[in-house]
This record gives C-alpha cells, sequence and structure tokens, in this order.
C-alpha cells in the first residue's frame, strides 16, 4: 500500500548514497594512512595488502571496497599527496616578502621531507614508473602540477620580479630537481651530503631564474665580454 507520501523513498536514498559516500570516505582516508604509515618503514615492493589494512585497523574486503590493488592504493596517495603539496608550497612562496627567497625556503622543505620519509618519497617517484601505464601517466602529471606552479610563481610578481618561464622550461628545472630527489630516496643520506644536495639545487634554481630575468630584462648577456671587464667598482 502506497504511504501517500510521494518523494519519501527518493529522499531516504539520498540519505542512503550520502551515508554510503561518507563510509567510503572514511575507509579511504584509514587505508591511505594506513598505506603512509607501513612506508615509513618499509618499501612499497614488499608491502601486502595484509599489511596496509592491519595498520589501518580495517579488514581486506574494506580495502576491495575502494581498491582493486595496492598499486591503485599507492597511485590514489601519489595523486593526493602531491596535490596538497604543490598548494602547500605555492602558499609558503606567496607568504614571503621576496618570491626568490621564498622559493628556496620552500624547496628545502621539500627537499627536507623527502629526506626524512626516503621510501614513501620512492614509492611516489621511483615505484610509480613499475606499475603500468595509468601510473606512468600519474607520475608524468605530477611533474606537470610542480611545473605549473613555478610558471605561475614566476610570472606573477611585481613587474621588477616576473619572469616569463615557458613549460618546457619549467618541467627541465623540475626534472632537475627530481634527480635530486630520487638520490635522496635511496641510500642513507647523511646530513652533511643533504646539505651539499640541497645547497647545489637551490643555487641551480636561482641561477636559472637570476639568468632568465636579468636576459629578459636587459637581453643576451656577453658573458665573455662580462668576464673581460672585470668586476663591478664599488669602491
Amino acid at each position: 500500500m502506497s504511504s501517500g507520501l510521494p518523494g519519501r523513498a527518493g529522499v531516504g536514498t539520498v540519505q542512503d548514497q550520502d551515508a554510503s559516500l561518507a563510509r567510503t570516505a572514511d575507509i579511504r582516508q584509514r587505508i591511505l594512512a594506513g598505506l603512509e604509515d607501513v612506508l615509513a618503514r618499509r618499501p612499497f615492493g614488499e608491502i601486502a595488502v595484509a599489511d596496509i589494512v592491519a595498520s589501518a585497523g580495517m579488514s581486506k574486503r574494506a580495502f576491495y571496497e575502494v581498491y582493486p590493488h595496492k598499486a591503485a592504493c599507492l597511485m590514489d596517495h601519489a595523486d593526493r599527496f602531491h596535490a596538497r603539496w604543490v598548494l602547500e608550497l605555492e602558499q609558503e612562496v606567496l607568504a614571503a616578502p621576496d618570491r626568490l627567497a621564498g622559493a628556496e625556503v620552500a624547496l628545502r622543505a621539500f627537499l627536507k621531507n623527502v629526506h626524512d620519509r626516503p621510501l614513501l618519497a620512492r614509492a611516489h617517484l621511483v615505484d610509480l614508473y613499475g606499475l603500468g601505464a595509468d601510473a606512468v601517466a600519474l607520475r608524468r602529471e605530477m611533474k606537470h602540477r610542480y611545473a605549473a606552479m613555478l610558471q605561475r610563481l614566476a610570472g606573477g610578481g611585481d613587474r621588477t620580479g616576473m619572469v616569463d618561464l615557458d613549460e618546457e622550461t619549467a618541467l627541465r628545472i623540475i626534472g632537475a630537481i627530481d634527480d635530486v630527489l630520487i638520490t635522496l630516496t635511496f641510500g642513507d643520506v647523511e646530513d652533511g651530503e643533504f646539505d651539499r644536495l640541497a645547497g647545489a639545487t637551490v643555487a641551480l634554481v636561482r641561477a636559472v631564474f637570476v639568468g632568465l630575468w636579468v636576459e629578459q630584462a636587459w637581453g643576451p648577456v656577453d658573458l665573455r665580454r662580462l668576464a673581460a671587464s672585470g668586476p663591478p667598482d664599488v669602491s
């Protein structure tokens, strides 16, 4: 018999859907936290779904409700992690009174994060390449996100600090930083070596941006003529 209340069943369905979405989101959050916890101690290749769910306090059944396999779990974690990092790094640079100095601080913070959690970083930066075409596409997308951030920061300052940074150059900068990050994910990099790598990486980024700014402001620089003229007189 009809209740005489049209739409009531539909409301219940919407409520059920909301509850299901909330449950799935909670499961996903706990599983991703579990993966991150296990990656603090073991490389991704040695981790099984059982390890992830044990750390998350979940069942395998719950895991497979959200992810078809552990590779999909890692891909989701990497996607979310680096989307968040791009926003945080960009905000840190924008909050600094000088963008170049802010970029150096943000870059050192990023390198320190990788240094402190090498197995997590290795999973994102290296292991993704071995997980199929979709994972490789995600890895490339991550690089493009950081490159796009560089382009926004380079072109969004005041007129004296703007640099016309094309996508290819931005990607090459990210590629150079990427090489350093991968170095940090393998082996035990001591603090002294980390400081050297971080200093060299910061110096490279600064040199590229300063060089681009000088050339775009005053034209190509003749390095031989500049060297022959000697240091400027500052007396």
